[in-house]
């Protein structure tokens, strides 16, 4: 082509529709849901007529975008939920096993469609039919992130008494309920027990004392918290505070 047909032709770019950019979905979505849009949209191809049959798998978008396969994944069900792209093939492990990514369609163009597939459907803008119900994803590291809150396994404790100066010692997320008002914490043997008791305003009243006696039921506003040492527990709750199965030592017996 010469340099006079050249002359103001942009170079190859991706067209994003103002009016897209303008309506209240766009501007709730995150920053990651956008520029992932915008390298789905890249895929797109108006000669093509490839709307509907448009991928990005999520390792390519890694690379091209250079964050995590959770992101993508949250990002992809955020555009779906307020309506930039729709999923027509959810993709999946092929017959020889060669994966197949999903294939989505994006609401702002054209696309075929019709009972044989051959006629050019209007694009259907679902991105305005948002109904302002806020995105909230509840799975990948989301959901992991909340299981690991939730269960957060063996906590260390430091000790800086302890012979050889300070020492880190594992502390059980389990405890056992005495009564309303006491609860034991599991500590290692040679940890010094100590009995801190607080007013209602959260206040302490005095220095803690050394001693393993659980004190009289106070009100449950005032809770008391006794530390004993793991070898005065019984082999089941031992097994709990060290996060080990138990059923064998019943079975045991």
């Amino acid at each position: 082509m010469s340099a006079r047909k050249d002359k103001g032709r942009l170079p190859p770019f991706v067209p994003i529709d103002k009016e897209m950019m303008d309506c209240p979905a766009w501007r709730k979505a995150s920053c990651g849901a956008r520029v992932l849009y915008v390298h789905l949209k890249r895929r797109w191809n108006f000669k093509q007529r490839n709307n509907g049959r448009i991928y990005l798998s999520g390792r390519d978008a890694e690379e091209e975008i250079g964050c995590g396969r959770d992101s993508i994944e949250r990002w992809y069900r955020e555009l779906q939920h307020f309506g930039f792209i729709v999923m027509t093939d959810p993709g999946g492990l092929g017959v020889e096993g060669k994966g197949k990514a999903p294939h989505f369609r994006l609401t702002e163009a054209e696309w075929p469609g019709g009972r044989n597939g051959n006629t050019w459907m209007l694009p259907t803008k679902d991105y305005l039919k948002w109904d302002g119900t806020p995105f909230q994803d509840d799975r990948g590291a989301v959901s992991r992130a909340r299981k690991r809150k939730q269960n957060p396994g063996v906590q260390m404790h430091p000790i800086s008494d302890a012979p050889g100066g300070v020492q880190m010692h594992p502390i059980s997320r389990v405890t056992t309920m005495i009564a309303p008002s006491d609860a034991v914490r599991v500590l290692p043997s040679d940890h010094r027990m100590s009995l801190v008791t607080a007013d209602p305003d959260g206040d302490e009243i005095g220095p803690p004392t050394t001693t393993i006696a659980v004190n009289s039921r106070l009100p449950w506003h005032a809770p008391t918290v006794v530390e004993v040492p793991i070898e005065i527990l019984s082999t089941e709750l031992r097994l709990m505070a060290l996060g080990l199965p138990f059923e064998h030592a019943t079975r045991a017996r």
